[in-house]
C-alpha cells in the first residue's frame, strides 16, 4: 500500500505541470498484470502492445465487428490497389507530429518499415511479402510486393506496423528501454520504472485534439498480483484492472462501483502434441487424446464460462472461421477404441504437459486433462513453469521436449495466414511457434494460395482455409481447446472503452473517459 500511495504521488506530480485545477477527472490508474520485453516498435512482439498502441499510430486500424467499414484511417487517409494485388498506395495524414516535433511525411513510413524490416525481430516476418518502400513525395507513399498478400491487413497489424519518427536514425533497442519514445500517438511515455510502473502522458500537440472526452494521463502500475488488482479496483484505486482471479468476476460485475466490459476476443487456447516422439507420433493416438479433453469442464472452470470450445486454428467471429472445421467432441469410448487401433488397448505410457506458470487458468484446466487421460490408462505428469523456460524447452531438441505443451495464441493481425502460417509451417526445419513440430506440404501449399487470393477473391481464399484447417485436423497434431471472451473489469465511471478483437490485449486510452 505504501508503495502505491508513492506512484500516485509521482503521477498527481508529473501531471500536475500539464493538467489544470479542477481536471482530476482527466487522470486514472491501470493496474495491469502485463509487462515490458521491450519498448522498441520495430522488435515489440508481446504484452507490451497494449501501451506501445497508445503512444505509436499505424497507417490504417481495423475496425470493431459490425461497423460498416472493415479499416479505420489513421496516419494515411485512404490507398488504392493494383489490379494484380502487387502495388497499394496510401495517402497519408498532413499536420501530424512525433512527440519529438519531428513533421509526419512519407519518409517516416518508408524509415519505419525499412527499420523494422532490418531489425529482423518480433512480428518482421508479416513483411516477408513487401519488396520495397516508396516515397511518392512527402504524402503518398507506395508498397510493392514480390506476390500478393493482404496489404492493407498488414499494416493495420498490432505488432511490426508501428510509424515512428525517423529522428531515431540509427538508435537500437536499448536507447527505447529505457524509456524513450518517438511516437505519434495520443500518448507520450513518461516516469518510466521498468517493472514497476510508468505513465501515459498526453502529448499535447496530438492532431487528433483534446476537445471532448478523454483520459489524458494514466499511471500504470505493474501488478502481477490479481487478489492485489481485485484489491486496488473494489477501493477505487484503480479504474481499470487488466487481469482478476477467475472466480472474482462475479463479485466485480455485482458491486456497485465496479463493472466488466465483456466483448468478442480472437485469443483462443491450444495444446501442441510433439509429434516427433512415440507414442504421439501416431495419428490415432493424438486423434484419441483429442476426444478424451473435456471441454466444457476447461471452459467451465478454466475460464468460469467466460469461452467457447474452439472448431480449429482460426477463433470464431475472424475471417477464416466456420461451421465446416472438422471440431473434435469428448467422447472416452471414441478415445479408446482410437487407442486400441493404435496399439495401446490400456494406454500404458506418460507424457509430460507444460503451462505457463503465470498463466492461472492453464493452471486450472490442465489438472482436468491429466484426470480424464487418467481413465485411459495414460499418466500425465502436469508441470507449470515459467514461460521463458517454457518456451526454452519446446525450442531445443523436439525429442527432449514436453509431449503437449499448453499455449495461448492471438494473431498479429487480422488475416487466418499468419495463425496458420506460425502455429503449423516448418520453415527450413525450425518451427516458428510450431510446437508440434507439424510438417505437411500439401497443407503449407493450400494456405500459401488462399493468401494469395485474400485480396482479390476472399471466397475463394475461405474455401482454400477451411480445406487446410481440415487438413490439419485431421492430422490432429493440435488439439484447438477454447476461443475464449475478453474481460476488462473497471470502475462503474470509466466510459468509452470498445473491446476490439483485433487488437485483443489493448485498451485504446483516448477513447475512454471518465463520468
Amino acid at each position: 500500500m505504501k508503495e502505491m500511495i508513492k506512484c500516485l504521488v509521482v503521477f498527481l506530480a508529473v501531471v500536475a505541470v500539464a493538467v489544470p485545477a479542477g481536471a482530476a477527472e482527466k487522470n486514472m490508474v491501470y493496474s495491469s498484470p502485463y509487462g515490458i520485453t521491450t519498448l522498441d516498435p520495430s522488435a515489440s512482439y508481446s504484452t507490451e502492445a497494449q501501451y506501445l498502441a497508445n503512444m505509436y499510430e499505424t497507417l490504417i486500424r481495423v475496425n470493431p465487428p459490425g461497423s460498416k467499414e472493415m479499416f479505420r484511417y489513421v496516419l494515411a487517409t485512404g490507398f488504392t490497389a493494383s489490379e494484380d494485388g502487387l502495388e497499394y498506395t496510401f495517402n497519408l495524414r498532413k499536420g501530424v507530429k512525433f512527440h519529438d516535433g519531428t513533421p509526419f511525411t512519407a519518409e517516416a513510413v518508408k524509415f519505419s518499415i525499412d527499420r523494422t524490416r532490418r531489425i529482423g525481430k518480433g512480428a518482421a516476418f508479416i513483411w516477408g511479402d513487401l519488396q520495397e518502400v516508396q516515397v511518392i513525395d512527402d504524402f503518398t507513399v507506395k508498397f510493392i510486393l514480390k506476390s500478393p498478400a493482404p496489404l492493407p491487413m498488414i499494416a493495420a497489424s498490432a505488432n511490426g506496423s508501428y510509424i515512428m519518427s525517423p529522428a531515431v536514425g540509427d538508435e537500437g533497442p536499448e536507447w527505447f528501454d529505457q524509456g524513450n519514445d518517438a511516437g505519434s500517438g495520443p500518448y507520450m511515455l513518461k516516469n518510466y520504472k521498468s517493472g514497476e510502473s510508468w505513465i501515459l502522458g498526453k502529448f499535447e500537440d496530438y492532431w487528433g485534439g483534446w476537445s471532448g472526452k478523454h483520459v489524458e494521463n494514466i499511471l500504470v502500475k505493474y501488478t502481477k498480483d490479481g487478489l492485489v488488482q481485485l484489491k486496488m479496483l473494489q477501493s477505487n484505486e484503480a479504474m481499470l484492472a487488466g487481469r482478476l482471479p477467475i472466480d472474482s468476476y462475479a463479485k466485480v460485475r455485482a458491486a456497485e462501483n465496479t463493472k466488466v466490459l465483456d466483448g468478442p476476443s480472437y485469443v483462443n487456447y491450444m495444446a501442441f502434441f510433439n509429434t516427433t516422439r512415440a507414442p504421439l507420433d501416431r495419428q490415432k493416438v493424438r486423434k484419441a487424446l483429442a476426444h478424451a479433453i473435456p471441454y466444457d469442464d476447461i471452459i467451465k472452470i478454466g475460464f468460469d464460462g467466460m469461452a467457447t470450445q474452439a472448431r480449429g486454428p482460426v477463433p470464431r467471429g475472424q475471417f477464416g472461421y466456420s461451421e465446416k472445421v472438422y471440431q473434435y467432441e469428448y467422447d472416452l469410448d471414441k478415445a479408446k477404441q482410437l487407442l486400441t487401433q493404435a496399439g495401446f488397448p490400456d494406454g500404458g505410457f506418460k507424457l509430460t504437459l507444460t503451462y505457463a506458470a503465470e498463466n492461472v487458468s492453464e493452471g486450472r484446466f490442465a489438472p482436468l486433462i491429466q484426470s480424464e487421460f487418467k481413465k485411459l490408462g495414460i499418466d500425465v505428469e502436469v508441470k507449470g513453469i515459467v514461460w521463458t523456460q517454457q518456451w526454452a524447452m519446446a525450442k531445443g531438441d523436439p525429442k527432449e521436449a514436453q509431449d503437449i505443451f499448453l499455449l495461448m495464441w492471438w494473431p498479429t493481425y487480422a488475416d487466418p495466414y499468419e495463425t496458420l502460417y506460425s502455429l503449423l509451417n516448418k520453415e527450413k526445419g525450425k518451427p516458428v511457434w510450431n510446437l508440434a513440430y507439424y510438417v505437411n506440404p500439401a497443407y503449407d501449399n493450400m494456405i500459401r494460395k488462399a493468401y494469395e487470393a485474400t485480396g482479390s477473391d476472399p471466397a475463394t481464399a475461405l474455401v482454400l482455409y477451411i480445406q487446410a484447417q481440415n487438413i490439419a485436423q485431421k492430422d490432429v497434431p493440435v488439439a484447438w481447446l477454447v476461443d475464449i471472451m475478453a474481460t476488462w473489469p473497471m470502475n462503474s465511471r470509466l466510459q468509452g472503452m470498445v473491446i476490439n478483437p483485433a487488437y485483443p490485449t489493448t485498451p485504446f486510452f483516448y477513447e475512454m473517459y471518465i463520468e
